[in-house]
């Protein structure tokens, strides 16, 4: 079979597996275990909306209901409802966490762009520095002028914004030579690092748990702010994933679409200290971290292209985003990329035509369910009062059973052919990995 017939081949499975799946993702209430599993068959994401203390009794009809049933109905469905309630969504601001963790140890990730573990210069595959400094001191460094008050991120005129472009200007230098902070360290941090915060949110999933047979393997807690962003990738775990405060922004593509990614080997590197200036170091936007390749050379497979620039951007800013629009963000994407810019694009990575990305807003109070092995990239904007977005999410491991982890291992070794004109590599038979690196 020539390279073109194996290209219509897959080109027709990624159109039928979208004529034959809904072009949106659906937003539920808490789910029952077996409501939630029907979308873990389907292997399809899912926004799962919790109640809000304004609505913990439900909607009760009492023509026919004898008036002890009704509020004994209420009673047991408000306490289920109270689950739900967990006490990070009004507790989780920076005087309550430096309460909770003031000068304890934790392990914060640092790019000069906000680019943890992404692709750099078309040719490095870059992970960040992993800089040791009290949580107090991670506080300090997320502040420019100190605290940030900031208007009406959604682009409304009807309030008015204390962070003023004059501000952002005047903050933009500074924010240039800054490295970006972000806690992401995806080893079960939550119950490690960040263990005085487990009292705020659940252990588990419970639908989650009941439904895939297992508890999770690992809570992870996420701090970072408008700046960051986790660049394209897919991990081994069912994901759950929720917004205690900001909102994060997740483009999603499924396994089926791998095709459309250009997914390929980049030189693997890692950001470090810049504590000379010697010619021998890769020069970056930041003053204190160089990129340096590791050593061994070692070739890490990763994603370039970023969504965002064909999509448009989600059109949501904190305050420190717009400061580091105002100085020298030349990767920004565009709003509404115009037709050159979106031919500009596909003349890079001609595959992406094929590509039906979902676009996911999630906010405080909700659920993302994101499926083991589904692409996902994720910005966030910070909240009005300190421009923080903050998230946990519960990895559960996925099933290896049935056919859906073969299949993807399937259509990797495809694509490996397809991409070297059927030729045998080079090199050793890569494994299909068990452990990506994963971020979110």
């Amino acid at each position: 079979m020539d390279k073109a017939s194996v290209e219509k081949a897959i080109i027709s499975l990624i159109k039928e597996t979208q004529e034959l799946n809904p072009a949106s993702i659906d937003r539920i209430p808490v789910p029952t275990a077996l409501e939630f599993h029907r979308y873990v068959a389907a292997n399809r994401p899912v926004v799962i909306q919790l109640p809000t203390k304004h609505n913990l009794y439900g909607d009760e009809d009492d023509d026919d209901d004898d008036k002890d049933d009704i509020n004994s109905r209420s009673k047991n469905v408000k306490q289920q409802r109270q689950q739900w309630q967990w006490s990070a969504f009004d507790k989780w601001d920076n005087a309550y966490l430096a309460s909770k963790l003031g000068d304890k140890a934790i392990t914060v990730a640092c790019t000069p762009d906000g680019w943890a573990d992404a692709v750099k210069d078309g040719e490095f595959f870059v992970m960040p520095y992993e800089r040791k400094m009290t949580f107090s001191d991670f506080l300090k460094g997320m502040n420019v002028d100190g605290p940030i008050v900031a208007g009406d991120e959604s682009g409304s005129s009807s309030t008015t914004s204390t962070t003023t472009p004059a501000r952002a200007r005047a903050r933009a230098g500074t924010e240039a030579e800054k490295e970006v902070q972000y806690i992401q360290l995806q080893n079960g941090n939550l119950t490690t690092e960040y263990e005085e915060l487990m009292q705020d949110v659940p252990e588990e999933v419970e639908f989650a748990s009941e439904a895939l047979g297992r508890v999770p393997d690992a809570v992870n807690f996420w701090y970072g702010d408008s700046r960051s962003t986790t660049s394209l990738h897919k991990d081994h775990y069912e994901n759950i994933y929720a917004v205690i405060t900001g909102k994060k922004i997740f483009t999603l593509i499924p396994p089926t679409e791998q095709f459309c990614l250009h997914e390929k080997k980049y030189t693997a590197a890692t950001y470090v200290e810049n504590n000379d200036n010697t010619p021998e170091h890769l020069s970056t936007t930041s003053s204190s971290l160089k990129l340096q390749p590791l050593d061994p050379v070692t070739r890490t497979k990763w994603i370039e292209l970023n969504p965002a620039h064909y999509l448009g951007h989600h059109g949501e800013q904190g305050p420190r985003q717009q400061a580091s629009s105002a100085s020298t963000t030349t990767t920004a994407p565009p709003r509404t990329p115009s037709a050159a810019d979106r031919t500009r694009f596909l003349d890079k990575y001609p595959r992406f035509k094929h590509c039906r990305p979902f676009r996911v807003v999630l906010n405080p109070g909700e659920l993302l369910y994101l499926p083991a092995m589904w692409y996902h990239q994720v910005e966030q904007v910070g909240d009005l009062k300190e421009d923080k977005c903050i998230a946990v999410n519960w990895w559960y491991d996925m099933d290896y059973a049935g056919d859906r982890f073969a299949q993807a291992g399937f259509m990797t070794r495809m694509l490996r052919l397809l991409d070297n004109d059927g030729a045998e590599e080079e090199e050793e038979e890569e494994e299909f990995s068990f452990s990506d690196s994963d971020s979110s």
